[in-house]
């Protein structure tokens, strides 16, 4: 702990619980009610090793030294994150979920690199304005019922076979 002057510490201090908006936190053996002063809007934990600065009976969380749990940052209003002259990098070990009741993305050019992707939809629709160009090793559509295409023409063109099968077939 250090003492900056006769009625200010500050040190370490272990979070015990959270109530109303208060961290009751364990500080030189005692058990104080501090007020979260973080600039940032982090969520603790308990078991968090916090750094404390007490004057007289107030007591203020002022920075987080160990964290036990999630990391939780939680904000009251929308959240925007600038990199006005660079990018904004994701990175995880595990994975990154997006939940939401509605996501949009906006850009000049979306490019996803994966190994696998998997799309699971009630509905999907898709509008473009020029061409639509699937390049695979193999392809395989599979539709419960109806299957329905229109266009003003259609070309099909195979190496080798090419086989329709129908109940009946109806050309022209």
């Amino acid at each position: 702990m250090i003492q900056t002057d006769a009625a200010t510490k500050l040190g370490p201090a272990v979070v015990r619980s959270l109530e109303d908006g208060r961290i009751t936190a364990e500080f030189e053996g005692e058990q104080v009610s501090a007020v979260n002063a973080i600039a940032f809007p982090w969520t603790p934990n308990k078991g968090d090793v916090v750094l404390l600065i007490a004057q007289e009976d107030a007591h203020y969380v002022i920075g987080v030294l160990q964290t036990q749990g999630d990391f939780t940052m939680t904000f009251p209003a929308n959240v925007n994150l600038r990199a006005p002259k660079g990018a904004i990098n994701l990175h995880s070990g595990e994975g990154i979920d997006m939940h939401a009741p509605d996501v949009k993305v906006t850009g000049g050019k979306i490019t996803l690199l994966a190994k696998t992707m998997t799309e699971k939809l009630g509905n999907a629709f898709r509008w473009v304005g020029d061409l639509v160009q699937v390049k695979a090793g193999r392809s395989r559509t599979l539709v419960d019922g109806a299957s329905y295409e229109r266009c003003e023409r259609r070309v099909i063109k195979a190496k080798k076979d090419v086989r329709v099968n129908g109940n009946r077939i109806h050309l022209g």
